[in-house]
């Protein structure tokens, strides 16, 4: 009998051990073990590359600062209108000036540590002759149709340009936030920036213009260089855009791409090598940001595309200049490099936006604010951690001192 027990507990044991740490989430993406260590970076305007912004964020503030924390990948800005005019016959022709700062840029950055580079365009060019009521405007494949195939060739070639010329590029990420509604990108002919007006696609409209777009530009750039990973776009997810990836497999499903051929492909590794999206963890609860992100990558899992990898090509959360909100954004850190670690495993990388708040330059109270620093330009505090930043700086380092975050506000030093 006494043997019988025993046979019976060393099973129950088994079955319990066998069982620990079950729930009903352990079957999400998210609960899969990271294979990969996730690496981290950095969003950061440099006034030389577009001089409209804060004047203090000189590449070699910013270069030295990134270095100081340790950032592996930058997000690189390459908007194709400041790289490119274009020549009869549709031929780009680089600017001379932006191409040869690119290129010091990636000399600072890689200097200082930067070993991905993940170039992205906000702004489009177009074919030869064709003018538009504001930049963003996307010509109708419908009613302008031999346009509308000029502009992707275009498009498509550009890119494969860019990418030969600077082979340090690891990512390419064809447009910023397409799918936002009220973007000023990928709008119709008439459209006019900052106006809320009729001149606009709808989402399945954008959805499957980006398609090929995306097609195009994956085969363009390839050809130049096959280790260079297309992107899609880097999706807002906010509002409209929640659920675009669905809407963009569907439309690469629907067979209807690429636009201009005598075929249809509806594989999607043909179109993007990773998912790239934004997620804010702004008023959300970690487990109601966790979800949505999640959910948002998840179409991965809907349309049969397993284990495509993802970038966070923008994360964080602004402080609208508010103490307060600093201290908390420092208590939200912790939560959210534990839920990339542990529940995101498909991240390779994550970038936060931005490294400095904005100074002499201003859009509004929150984008002034996302900053991990104050502006270098800050005559009380340049360039000073906030509490989220001392946080990361911690975790990413496994360390307790903060020192080398205090280089340009040293008398500021937390004790």
């Amino acid at each position: 009998m006494k043997k019988l027990i025993a046979v019976f507990l060393v099973i129950m044991l088994v079955l319990s051990v066998s069982g620990c740490g079950k729930n009903p989430d352990d079957t999400a993406a998210g609960i899969i073990k990271r294979e990969t260590p996730l690496k981290y970076g950095i969003n950061a305007h440099i006034f030389e590359l577009r001089p409209v912004m804060d004047p203090s964020s000189v590449l070699a503030n910013v270069s030295d600062m990134s270095g100081v924390f340790g950032f592996e990948y930058y997000r690189l800005s390459t908007p194709l209108d400041s790289m490119f005019t274009v020549g009869e016959g549709d031929v780009p022709i680089f600017k001379e000036g932006q191409r040869k700062l690119i290129h010091q840029v990636i000399e600072k950055m890689t200097a200082a540590g930067v070993k991905k580079f993940v170039a992205v365009s906000d702004a489009p060019i177009y074919p030869y002759g064709y003018k538009v009521t504001t930049t963003g405007v996307i010509p109708d494949p419908v009613v302008e149709r031999d346009m509308y195939i000029r502009w992707m060739k275009l498009y498509a070639r550009a890119w494969a340009m860019i990418v030969e010329e600077f082979p340090e590029i690891a990512y390419v990420e064809t447009v910023n936030e397409p799918d936002l509604g009220d973007a000023n990108i990928f709008t119709k002919q008439g459209h006019q920036w900052g106006v809320d007006d009729q001149y606009k696609y709808s989402t399945s409209d954008k959805a499957h213009m980006i398609a090929d777009l995306q097609y195009y530009t994956y085969k363009a750039v390839k050809e130049v260089n096959p280790k260079v990973s297309v992107t899609t776009p880097g999706f807002s997810t906010r509002r409209e855009g929640e659920g675009f990836l669905d809407v963009l497999y569907e439309a690469i499903e629907s067979g209807a791409h690429p636009f201009g051929e005598d075929f249809g492909d509806t594989n999607p590794d043909n179109y993007f090598d990773a998912i790239n999206f934004h997620c804010y963890l702004n008023t959300d609860t970690i487990d109601e940001y966790f979800k949505h992100c999640d959910d948002f990558y998840k179409a991965t899992e809907r349309h049969n595309d397993v284990g495509k990898p993802a970038i966070l090509t923008e994360c964080g959360f602004t402080d609208h200049d508010n103490e307060a909100n600093e201290i908390t954004n420092g208590e939200k850190m912790t939560e959210l490099l534990n839920l990339y670690n542990e529940k995101m495993p498909y991240l390779e990388a994550v970038m936060f936006y931005m490294l400095n708040d904005y100074h002499t330059y201003s859009v509004n109270t929150s984008e002034d604010n996302f900053g991990l620093f104050t502006s270098f330009g800050d005559p009380e505090k340049p360039c000073c951690p906030k509490p989220a930043t001392i946080v990361l700086y911690k975790f990413m380092h496994k360390t307790e001192d903060i020192t080398p975050l205090y280089k340009y506000c040293p008398e500021l030093i937390r004790k």
